[in-house]
């Protein structure tokens, strides 16, 4: 009983080990040539990700942020706390824009583009964990405010207008 015990453990460290060397093999020329490849495809999509971190809109780098993790996950070479620190300043990059985007339209009295703006500013302040409930209800009762007093100078003038000769 014992020695069957033993060929069993014997016989499994001999596969474990065989399975090990297996995967250790050299790579042929045309493995080396596709990690090469794939390798310099995760350093262009890290090139154009930097130079979208400040200059394109919100969607375009998030796009260019799954492109670079997809490819640099590909040729091995991913850094999470990387990839999570494009994430903050992408989102946090949002969440200013969509601030000053929010005061913009509100100065214009253009009412549903800065309700836009203020639920993006809700949604990635949410995903960066710096969402305030009373900031947010503030921003939206001021953007109500602004609606009915442009509803209500919209109304005097057409009144004024209606009883003018």
């Amino acid at each position: 009983m014992i020695l069957i015990i033993a060929l069993a453990l014997l016989g499994f460290v001999f596969l474990s080990t065989f399975a090990i060397a297996e995967d250790k093999q050299p790579l042929t020329q045309e493995e080396k040539a596709r990690q090469k490849m794939l390798k310099l495809e995760a350093a262009n999509a890290f090139w154009r990700l930097k130079n979208s971190l400040g200059k394109d809109a919100f969607y375009s780098t998030r796009i260019r942020l799954n492109v670079w993790r997809s490819t640099a996950l590909d040729a091995g070479t991913f850094d999470q706390a990387q990839y999570d620190e494009f994430k903050q300043q992408l989102y946090e990059n949002s969440v200013n824009d969509s601030m000053k985007c929010y005061e913009e339209f509100i100065l214009e009295e253009n009412y549903y583009d800065a309700n836009i703006c203020l639920q993006t500013w809700r949604m990635h302040s949410k995903e960066l964990g710096t969402y305030d409930k009373d900031k947010y209800e503030a921003l939206k009762e001021r953007l109500t405010q602004a609606r009915i007093k442009k509803a209500t100078r919209e109304a005097e003038e057409k009144k004024a207008a209606e009883t003018e000769p």
